[in-house]
């Protein structure tokens, strides 16, 4: 009996380490509702937003490509508000489709928007930026966020 126990722990222990090359541990941080894809030609995407008490909405961009490989940047933005607690409706704002089209030749951009909102509710903020580049196709990074005022 304890031969037998003897040989089913090596068993056992041959085992383990043979699969635990499969598992890895890192180091690196991500929060559980972030997933980190890997792009082209963009290092990190993000949008925010933020209103005052007079209704003043600022978009906040920020994006980081690669020196040697971004070479453009088109952002568009829109935003929705959520009518009768379930639906979101675009919200006029004197562009053609609703929408703001940014430009940027360059591999990097911080910058802001702001826009008056005419009512109080819940907003939501969507971005999209499309990131050009000798790193292989087109990135297409969606962004949004959601503010209350």
């Amino acid at each position: 009996m304890v031969k037998n126990l003897k040989g089913i722990i090596i068993m056992l222990v041959i085992f383990c380490l043979t699969i635990m090359p499969h598992f890895s541990v890192s180091a690196v941080y991500i929060p559980e509702d972030e997933i980190m894809p890997l792009y082209n030609n963009t290092v990190s995407a993000r949008i925010y937003s933020n209103v005052n008490s007079s209704g003043v909405l600022t978009i906040s961009y920020k994006i980081n490509g690669f020196s040697d490989k971004t070479t453009k940047i088109v952002i568009n933005t829109y935003i929705e508000k959520k009518i009768l607690g379930l639906f979101w409706t675009r919200v006029d704002n004197g562009q053609p489709d609703d929408q703001w089209i940014d430009t940027i030749y360059d591999y990097k951009y911080i910058g802001d928007r702001t826009f008056r909102l005419s009512s109080t509710g819940k907003y939501r903020i969507k971005a999209t930026y499309k990131v050009y580049g000798t790193g292989g196709s087109t990135d297409n990074i969606p962004c949004e966020t959601e503010i209350t005022y």
